[in-house]
């Protein structure tokens, strides 16, 4: 257990019944968030300076200039491949392009380069486009883009992109606009992986000069406050309507909500309901895009009575889950049957079991329990904590005794750690490179040796056809085993002032990707 919990620290800790689809335009992939860098005392005062309103330097919000402000963790470097943080990654999708970028079914399509897959998946052909320069002048070359991919497997285990070129095997040149690229495990999803960007062989990029190709390009650097980005003249995208970007370093989200807030950011991302949560009285538009946040029900599996179905299911039926997320995910969540998204082209396929009670307490009927069961849920989430409460209030009413405990988040670790709960509300950030491997280690779940082969199916499906079919298959299995009760797909948007018109729908690969688009 205390190896599954690990697990489950590592993979989700750090992290709706309505099926709209978005209208998107994505632009690249973020796979991982690491934790933030650390700024150092000396340069405190300037982030407390920075908020004060009569000292800072950035005009006040009833000014109507052209720039566009936003805002990112200070940066180490702004070479994208070597960079660790999530929020200087998303300013960097600025300057520099994806190789491809992820369709509304979050399946790969031609960007940087035109894809051409082999029959059975094992490689890929990308050809540059004609008009990809960087932002010197000079054309984008095949030798670029295998200099980034061995810059990338000579980056540090944080970087941002390493697990994209993991499933690279050999890349191979073909002429100065096509490489070749085979993978280890043969997939029609793996083309996924390629929506990492790629910098130029022939400009040594160290921690502040960057060449880049895409819509803008650094102009200036201040150190420890700000960099200045303009538009860039070769890009292949459509010429910005904003020309100029002030990116102000920030340390953290909450300094980062109060400058949103006070008019000295124009755009932020967030999810809506944590911005409800916030309470703020400024008016501000948004734009909502789905994202890989799966939320689900957890079993402490080392409780005997959760080895059995038929009380898992109980569980499942007790709980008005659809009721539950549209009430606390203010109908920014997609109900989901599994940890595959329902809007991908491989989704949507399982059956949720449906709200009822009555067949809920006839399936509960037999448990016998010397203690009310314990569903815990962490503090700061306020969503976890009325899933809780929720779930407890419907299997009391079905007649099993429960009661939601909420923690503290470190409390909350520590109780998952000792495998002190019955039942848990938890979550994960997953990449949207398909890989749910992680159910399938540890022990997060009873073991299942159908559930283990139709997941397996699904990584050695050779065709397309082959492999919607086994992920129909896992998700149907998933759905019926339940080894964990899923709920949803939370939403996430970028907010912005009303000065800001944003014209796209954020990609959730890329949530900054069509900035070029934007108005001021």
């Amino acid at each position: 257990m205390k190896k599954l919990l690990l697990i489950l620290c590592a993979a989700f800790i750090f992290t709706a019944c309505n099926s709209s689809e978005f209208s998107r335009n994505p632009a690249g992939l973020l796979t991982q968030i690491p934790p933030a860098y650390e700024i150092y005392d000396e340069y405190e005062d300037y982030y407390e300076e920075l908020l004060l309103l009569e000292q800072i330097s950035i005009p006040a919000q009833t000014i109507t200039d052209n720039t566009l402000r936003l805002s990112m963790r200070h940066p180490l470097t702004l070479n994208p491949l070597l960079n660790e943080d999530v929020t200087v990654a998303r300013i960097l999708r600025l300057i520099f392009e994806p190789l491809i970028v992820l369709d509304e079914h979050f399946q790969p399509v031609s960007h940087l380069t035109d894809l051409e897959f082999a029959s059975d998946f094992s490689s890929v052909i990308l050809t540059i486009r004609n008009d990809a320069f960087w932002s010197d002048g000079t054309p984008v070359t095949a030798d670029d883009i295998i200099f980034s991919v061995e810059t990338l497997r000579g980056a540090s285990a944080n970087a941002i992109y390493k697990q994209n070129i993991e499933n690279i095997s050999e890349i191979t040149r073909i002429n100065s606009r096509v490489v070749q690229i085979r993978f280890y495990q043969i997939s029609p999803s793996a083309g996924a992986a390629l929506g990492f960007p790629i910098i130029p062989q022939h400009h040594l990029i160290d921690s502040f000069n960057p060449i880049g190709n895409a819509p803008f390009m650094l102009e200036s650097h201040n150190p420890m406050r700000t960099i200045r980005l303009i538009p860039n003249p070769y890009s292949f995208r459509r010429r910005p309507q904003i020309q100029e970007i002030e990116v102000i370093f920030l340390p953290d989200t909450q300094t980062e909500l109060y400058a949103f807030d006070q008019g000295r950011i124009d755009a932020i991302h967030m999810p809506l309901t944590d911005w409800a949560r916030h309470q703020s009285v400024r008016h501000i538009r948004h734009e909502v895009f789905p994202a890989m946040y799966f939320e689900f029900i957890g079993f402490n599996f080392e409780r005997e009575v959760f080895n059995d179905l038929q009380i898992r299911q109980g569980i499942a039926h007790a709980f008005n889950a659809c009721e539950a997320i549209n009430a606390v995910y203010l109908d920014h969540a997609v109900r989901t049957t599994s940890p595959i998204h329902p809007y991908s082209l491989a989704g949507g396929n399982g059956t949720w079991l449906p709200y009822d009670p009555t067949r809920g307490r006839i399936l509960l009927g037999s448990v016998n329990l010397s203690e009310p069961l314990t569903i815990i849920a962490n503090e700061d989430n306020l969503q976890r904590v009325s899933i809780a409460e929720r779930l407890a209030n419907s299997l009391n009413e079905v007649g099993l005794s429960a009661y939601a405990k909420i923690v503290a988040f470190e409390k909350y670790l520590e109780l998952l750690e000792n495998g002190e709960f019955d039942l848990f509300i938890g979550g994960v950030n997953l990449s949207l490179i398909p890989d749910i491997q992680f159910f399938f280690q540890g022990g997060f779940y009873l073991e299942d040796y159908a559930l283990e082969t139709a997941f397996t199916a699904t990584r050695f499906a050779l065709t397309e056809s082959a492999y919607l079919q086994a992920v129909a298959q896992f998700e149907g299995m998933f759905a019926s085993q339940l080894p964990v009760i899923s709920l949803a797909f939370r939403h996430s948007a970028v907010l912005t002032n009303l000065r800001v018109m944003q014209n796209e729908v954020p990609a959730p690969d890329n949530v900054l990707g069509w900035v070029n688009s934007w108005e001021k």
